[in-house]
C-alpha cells in the first residue's frame, strides 16, 4: 500500500484570562510547526490531545480558556479556518484544603 502524501502542520496556542478582553498568543512566536517526528508517531489530533492534556499541568497558576488552532500554512491569514481546533479551560490555583473557618 502507497503511504500517504505528507502533510506539514503549523500550530497556534492562544490564551484568554477569564475577564480579559481578547486572545494572546502563548510562547516564543504566533506560529510553530508541528514537529515532524510527532506526526510520524501520531495523527494531528493524536498531537494536539497529548500536547493539551499536559497544559492544565503546567499552567496551573492561570485561570482561563487555551486554544490550540493548527493551520496547513506557516502564517494564516486573518479569518482562516484551522484545519484543527480545540479550547481547553485553565482552571487556576487550587484552593487548598485548610479545614473548618473558626472565625478568628
Amino acid at each position: 500500500m502507497k503511504r500517504p502524501y505528507w502533510q506539514a502542520y503549523w500550530w497556534r496556542l492562544r490564551f484568554r484570562a477569564d475577564g480579559g478582553p481578547g486572545w494572546a498568543a502563548v510562547g516564543p512566536g504566533e506560529f510553530a510547526r508541528v514537529p515532524d517526528a510527532a506526526l510520524r508517531e501520531a495523527s494531528l489530533d493524536g498531537w494536539a490531545n497529548a500536547l493539551l492534556a499536559r497544559a492544565p499541568g503546567e499552567l496551573d497558576d492561570v485561570r482561563g480558556d487555551l486554544l490550540l488552532e493548527c493551520f496547513a500554512q506557516p502564517a494564516a491569514a486573518a479569518g482562516a479556518v484551522p484545519v484543527y481546533s480545540r479550547r481547553v479551560r485553565l482552571p487556576g490555583p487550587r484552593t487548598r484544603d485548610r479545614g473548618p473557618s473558626t472565625g478568628h
